[in-house]
């Protein structure tokens, strides 16, 4: 799946758009059709495990909202809801169903890092979340029915919470882009945008989210990780303390002192390996297989008859040049001439592929390996007949 040509060029898109303001591409997937039906949405939010929330809103007489209501699944049915003024969202549909999943073909001129998940909302007549912002990236893609979509500039907003797990935007903001999305249109919002979409009549919608990690959960998990590893452990030091100073300040060359030790951590390789384990990460915790693999059985295992090799859902396969290594899961694997072939083909894969013609790429004891940690770390999966 591509985005259309007649209204998507990339670089142009990259240039100015990305991350710099909100646009509408109309007709973005021409003569669009919904990968998933909202029977089977909501059969997915009765499930245990799966990620799900019911937003409800009452209006007054001016159609103003005065009361909202968030519900978490998983659901039972869903007849007290009514016919109006309520969503269902459901996250990361894509690691559960392979056809949403295959939306994601479309925006790969964009980091894989970055990418969150696909999330399918489907809501009734009047349905919505409120005006709100997002600190992540989206495209939000109209499936069938009507919504209109308010969405303003980027900016600095009060916000509050009118019910628990609801977060909205206390002020009204002024509209950059205010239109009816019909099927197949696609809308992108940078992070930080203020934005609000009202169901005209039921209506799905799929999201498709991009991560932007502020600087304090970068360092969180850059701590956790550093500990993990027993690396960044330098430690504070003030060998010039003077005598005359209060013992209860903090005197301007110990912040400095402190930042600098900050500073120097984030300079090193020792930092980027850190943030590349960080990267590698999935969302979901991946699927191990039952009983592990080893090296030894991966050629009998891709030359047995209809064996399929596949990419799990929301795994990460990612490269560092400088680093000369791959990395999936918080785990690094570093590369050599062995494995390159192997591990340059793995990156390659976005759908299911036949496993035999993989076994010219593990012609030594090294890549049988690396395909044998990889499917042991969930990260790819190997269907065979019998399973």
């Amino acid at each position: 799946m591509k985005l259309n040509a007649d209204v998507f060029n990339r670089a142009e898109f990259l240039s100015g758009t990305w991350q710099q303001q909100p646009r509408l591409l109309r007709a973005g997937f021409p003569a669009f059709e919904d990968p998933v039906e909202a029977e089977i949405l909501a059969g997915l939010a009765m499930e245990d495990g799966v990620d799900s929330r019911i937003v409800q809103c009452r209006y007054d007489a001016d159609g103003k909202p005065t009361d909202w209501h968030v519900e978490h699944g998983p659901f039972s049915d869903y007849e007290s809801y009514g016919e109006n003024n309520w969503t269902l969202l459901v996250q990361s549909v894509n690691e559960w169903l392979p056809q949403v999943g295959s939306l994601l073909s479309a925006f790969e001129f964009l980091p894989e890092w970055r990418l969150d998940d696909v999330m399918v909302s489907f809501s009734c007549e009047g349905g919505g979340v409120g005006p709100h912002l997002d600190q992540y990236d989206v495209f939000i893609i109209q499936g069938s029915g009507r919504r209109r979509w308010r969405v303003g500039q980027r900016q600095a907003m009060t916000s509050y919470q009118p019910c628990t797990d609801l977060t909205l935007v206390e002020e009204p903001f002024d509209a950059v882009i205010d239109e009816v999305l019909e099927p197949g249109d696609v809308l992108y919002i940078p992070a930080g945008c203020p934005h609000d979409g009202v169901a005209l009549e039921p209506s799905l919608n799929y999201s498709v989210g991009f991560r932007a990690p502020s600087q304090a959960e970068w360092l969180l998990q850059l701590g956790d990780q550093a500990l993990q590893h027993d690396v960044l452990n330098r430690r504070y030091q003030d060998p010039q303390l003077q005598p005359d100073t209060a013992t209860h300040e903090v005197s301007d060359t110990q912040l400095a002192q402190c930042k600098q030790l900050l500073a120097d951590a984030l300079q090193g390789n020792g930092a980027d390996d850190l943030l590349m384990r960080i990267m590698s990460q999935s969302k979901r915790e991946l699927v191990e297989p039952e009983l592990p693999y080893v090296a030894e059985q991966i050629p009998e295992l891709l030359q047995q008859q209809g064996a399929i090799i596949a990419r799990a859902p929301g795994a990460r396969w990612l490269y560092s040049a400088s680093l000369q290594s791959y990395y999936s899961g918080g785990e690094r694997f570093q590369l050599n001439r062995a494995i390159q072939p192997l591990a340059e083909a793995l990156a390659s894969l976005r759908q299911e592929a036949a496993a035999e013609p993989w076994l010219a790429l593990v012609n030594n004891d090294n890549a049988c390996q690396l395909l044998a940690d990889l499917l042991n770390l969930g990260t790819f999966v190997l269907f065979l007949e019998t399973d």
